[in-house]
C-alpha cells in the first residue's frame, strides 16, 4: 500500500513523458505496395546479376567510408601541436 502510494506519481509521469512522444504510422499495408518494386527488381535480375550489383555497391561503401575514416584521423593528427 505504502509503496503503492510513493510508486504511482513515477508511473503516471512516466506514462505522460511517454505520451508525448508521437506515434508512428502504421504499416498495414505494405507487402501489397512493394510488389511492383519486386517486380521491377526481378525484371532486371534478368538482365544484370544483382548479387554482382550489390557486391560493387558493397565495395563502394566500404571505399568511402575507410576516405572518411582517414580523414576524421588526419584531422586529429593535424589538431595535435607540432605534428604537420
Amino acid at each position: 500500500m505504502i509503496l503503492q502510494f510513493l510508486l504511482e506519481p513515477l508511473f503516471l509521469l512516466a506514462e505522460f513523458l511517454v505520451k508525448l512522444f508521437p506515434t508512428f504510422p502504421r504499416f498495414n499495408n505494405l507487402a501489397v505496395s512493394l510488389n511492383p518494386i519486386a517486380y521491377v527488381i526481378r525484371f532486371l535480375n534478368m538482365f544484370v546479376s544483382l548479387q554482382a550489383v550489390s557486391r560493387c555497391l558493397i565495395a563502394i561503401l566500404v571505399v568511402y567510408n575507410i576516405k572518411f575514416g582517414w580523414s576524421i584521423l588526419m584531422w586529429v593528427i593535424r589538431k595535435i601541436p607540432g605534428v604537420s
